[in-house]
């Protein structure tokens, strides 16, 4: 039993796991405890779909499905690792369409498997520049090691987004890399601003009315999230104070004010909807402030708050929930006894959402940055309770170096060598705002 599943049941109640399971993206994310589930028969069923569809659109590579990360990874005739399709989008769409039209959605993705190739020079691949919008984990997952050229030519937006540069071809998007952008001796931002010229030369899309003061943009191109980096576009809506955006999937951009109480109350439920679409981005709302998009929240009080930081808190629990498991996997590769801690979702008393983390008495761990930390000392045996329940911050408060930055990890981690002495336990513990939540 790892050390996570201890204590999983007592620690989750199920409304919480049923409402966090309706928010969280069709990413797969379900899972309270930051476990790796068995995946479902259904979903073996449509890789082994996937799969024959790539071979039938040229894929020549050895193919291999990884279940835990709903994964087909390509390995090249030397050995070397070719593509890696991630087949959650695929598939909720697949589950989405008719079944007259299933066969479709199959058959592209047998095309996206076979790539474009990379122009030869820039003049030719300029006019394919494109600019895509992504939650900012999609990214931060590849390799930033030193000497390594990162596979994605990209750029956080928002703190929580990220803008990607991509070949844009009839069949597939193709993500421009820094190998691609030094073969042709272009530096990021040239390629950028070609890449944004070309976004603005798209088809126009009417913004439609969801109220007064809150806009639609829906599209079919996978381009209306990456509309929110159109000054033009944003503004187009008129809204009650900053604007205010939300991109819940690629082809739904909301817009409204961040004075608008009923404006925002109308865009948060269209992202409740736009989420759980095919092909989801995130669920933070973002306002246009002086120093560029930031994460926003209305005032407590708000109709919207809720929704908007269930939303928020979805998108949270998909991002540690993905990362979690590309950090195990990667550990247990290199044989490191290093343990990476799940990001545990629960809801209080008042029916709000937090995330709680499990700081265990033996090894090191990574700790995501939860809102609570219960602390586990295994010398009392794998049933006995936790010692002590936290919130975050006042542990960051006293904690000193026993709590410490991973550095190069989105979302934050924290890594921890030892255990808190008794005494600072019970200190903590007699807090009276120990539990109390932000």
């Amino acid at each position: 039993m790892s050390r996570n599943t201890q204590w999983k049941v007592a620690l989750f109640g199920v409304s919480a796991l049923v409402l966090v399971a309706a928010l969280v993206f069709a990413s797969g994310a379900t899972q309270s405890s930051g476990e790796s589930l068995p995946e479902l028969t259904e979903k073996d069923a449509f890789a082994q779909q996937a799969m024959a569809a790539l071979r039938a659109g040229g894929v020549k590579d050895e193919l291999v499905y990884d279940p835990e990360r709903f994964l087909i990874q390509g390995i090249a005739p030397d050995g070397g690792l070719g593509m890696a399709l991630f087949l959650t989008n695929f598939h909720a769409e697949y589950l989405a369409r008719p079944p007259e039209q299933r066969a479709e959605v199959l058959a592209r993705l047998g095309r996206t498997g076979v790539l474009p190739e990379a122009p030869e020079t820039y003049a030719q691949v300029r006019p394919l520049l494109r600019l895509v919008v992504r939650a900012r984990d999609t990214f931060e997952q590849f390799s930033q090691e030193p000497g390594v050229s990162a596979p994605v030519s990209w750029r956080p937006l928002g703190e929580v987004l990220a803008v990607a540069l991509v070949q844009d071809t009839a069949d597939a998007m193709r993500y421009v890399t820094s190998d691609d952008l030094a073969r042709w001796g272009i530096p990021y931002e040239q390629a950028h601003t070609d890449a944004m010229a070309n976004l603005r030369r798209l088809d126009p899309v009417p913004l439609r009315s969801l109220t007064l003061g809150a806009c639609l943009l829906s599209t079919d191109d996978s381009y209306a999230a990456s509309r929110l980096l159109l000054e033009d576009v944003v503004r187009g809506c008129q809204v009650q104070g900053e604007q205010v955006v939300m991109v819940p999937n690629r082809d739904t951009l909301l817009i409204t004010g961040s004075e608008d109480a009923t404006g925002l109350l109308a865009v948060a439920e269209a992202a409740l909807v736009g989420v759980k679409a095919p092909r989801p981005v995130d669920g933070h709302a973002l306002r246009l402030t002086a120093d560029g998009w930031k994460p926003f929240l209305p005032e407590p009080g708000s109709p919207s708050r809720s929704l908007l930081e269930n939303l928020a808190f979805a998108s949270r629990v998909r991002s540690y929930h993905e990362q979690t498991g590309r950090l195990r996997q990667q550990h247990e590769q290199e044989g490191s006894q290093l343990f990476v801690a799940g990001y545990l979702p629960e809801q209080d008393a008042q029916g709000r959402f937090f995330g709680q983390t499990v700081w265990h008495s033996d090894g090191e761990t990574l700790l995501p940055r939860a809102d609570v930390i219960r602390f586990m000392d295994s010398a009392l045996g794998p049933d006995a309770p936790p010692v002590a329940s936290v919130r975050w911050d006042l542990v960051v408060r006293d904690a000193g170096t026993l709590l410490m930055p991973e550095p190069g990890l989105y979302p934050e981690r924290y890594r921890v060598r030892s255990f808190p002495s008794k005494a600072q336990l019970q200190r903590w513990q007699a807090d009276p705002t120990a539990m109390d939540l932000p």
